[in-house]
């Protein structure tokens, strides 16, 4: 019965934290791995999980940005719910975790620009708007991690 009892508490805590991330309007857009071979690396995310390619915002001769998602097809994957995984570039001469990973949607760029700096974050890039229209910045939280944020479009 303890368990049962502790087993429900630990649901009514789950709930009321994902109650109040919907309620900011904040949750987490995408996962970025940064690859030294994109292709390569988005066909082993394909083969090994069964996810597919939803698109490439970015598919120059230096530079690739493949998402994928869950989903057996493409456009399987491109319904899908569930977080994307953004495969980038990643220079060879560059060590891994040199580009953000966590990538957080916001309601307001500007509030959670200020927002970061209050609570002891810097910001690293000024905002920025991407050819798909995204507005977006990257920080540092307060122990120097990197995040980008991106602005909702919705």
């Amino acid at each position: 019965m303890r368990f049962a009892g502790g087993a429900l508490a630990v649901c009514v805590m789950l709930s009321a934290s994902i109650a109040t991330a919907q309620q900011s309007g904040i949750y987490v857009r995408a996962i970025r791995v940064l690859a030294t071979d994109p292709d390569a690396l988005a066909t082993f995310y394909e083969k090994a999980f069964g996810m597919s390619e939803t698109r490439r915002p970015v598919n120059t001769a230096t530079t690739k940005e493949i998402v994928i998602n869950s989903g057996s097809t493409a456009d399987m994957a491109r319904k899908s719910t569930s977080t994307p995984i953004v495969i980038y570039t990643r220079p060879r001469n560059a060590p891994a975790g040199a580009m953000a990973s966590l990538i957080l949607e916001v309601p307001s760029l500007e509030k959670a620009i200020e927002s970061v700096k209050a609570n002891g974050g810097t910001l690293m890039r000024p905002p920025a708007t991407s050819g798909e229209g995204l507005h977006y910045a990257f920080l540092k939280d307060s122990d120097g991690n990197q995040i980008e944020l991106v602005e909702a479009t919705r």
